[in-house]
């Protein structure tokens, strides 16, 4: 699915890298065969190696139309940011990101918000692009939202710390250009950023993996879809929701927000966005036993 209608409501899938094989301890530490194994009756191969256990994963974001604006959540990678010690990500020249808007109708001009679930290099890199060797924001007329907390963390740390340890260089090449030029807004975790008598558009505390992690959350009437960020990264933790990723600051908080978020949509039948997961990212949740399957 790459398009969902929440009633009056329109999401649309923006993708980036639609599938790619990573390394396990890309994402997990402490995944046994055993775990693994008793999860491929419903994974393919695409999602996860038999042999090497290596996991699949995209990296996507999203488009939501509502009450005429068009909101943009994260931003994925990005063009030509030096990303020496992330490999998957260095010096992209790809334009997959900026060809997908475009099938949906849209060009960098026509997004009047960006929604940051939280400030990781590869859910902000589009945030920013190369012009003539300086870093410009791509959408001029956005715009861009971010939780004061987790920007004030990154702020903090780049202050203290080498440029290219914060995010791997993307607080100084992808949120300070746009802070510098005037277009971000910063919000607590709460936040209600449109708010009609049968649409809504609002962010929703999920700390764990990063210090201000948000979801965000669009509802139209009965209905409901929650773009989760890196909540999950994969459909593994929907059977295995305890299973900490690797980069989770707080794995523990971490743990409590994913589970917070899949007893919800579980419960309501709103639905769960994941960028990461790839062919499946936009999915009901069923609830199994103490644990999760998507809907699919």
């Amino acid at each position: 699915m790459a398009s969902l209608r929440i009633g009056t409501l329109r999401i649309d899938l923006v993708t980036e890298i639609r599938h790619r094989m990573m390394p396990l301890g890309f994402l997990f530490n402490d995944l046994t065969r055993a775990e693994a194994e008793r999860n491929f009756d419903w994974l393919g191969p695409e999602f996860i190696d038999r042999e090497s256990l290596d996991v699949g994963m995209a990296f996507q974001a999203f488009v939501i139309r509502a009450h005429g604006r068009t909101i943009l959540v994260d931003t994925c990678n990005g063009n030509h940011k030096q990303r020496p010690t992330a490999p998957w990500q260095h010096d992209l020249r790809a334009h997959d990101f900026m060809r997908s808007l475009a099938g949906l109708g849209l060009a960098p001009g026509d997004i009047d918000m960006v929604l940051c679930t939280h400030l990781h290099c590869d859910h902000v890199g589009w945030n920013t692009r190369l012009v003539d060797g300086r870093w410009v924001p791509t959408f001029p007329n956005a715009r861009y939202v971010m939780n004061r907390a987790e920007y004030d963390h990154y702020a903090a740390r780049f202050a203290t710390e080498e440029s290219t340890a914060v995010n791997h260089g993307a607080f100084e090449d992808s949120v300070l250009p746009v802070v510098n030029a005037g277009l971000a807004d910063f919000v607590d975790a709460d936040h209600r950023v449109l708010h009609e008598i049968e649409e809504e558009v609002f962010l929703r505390p999920s700390p764990g993996h990063s210090f201000g992690h948000c979801c965000i959350y669009a509802r139209a009437g009965q209905a409901e879809a929650i773009v989760t960020g890196d909540l999950v990264h994969h459909p593994i933790q929907f059977d295995l929701p305890d299973l900490h990723m690797r980069a989770d600051l707080d794995p523990d908080l971490a743990v409590q927000s994913r589970r917070r978020v899949m007893e919800y949509c579980a419960g309501s039948g709103a639905f769960l966005l994941a960028g990461h997961i790839p062919f499946w990212s936009m999915a009901q949740v069923e609830a199994k036993g103490s644990a999760f399957r998507l809907a699919i």
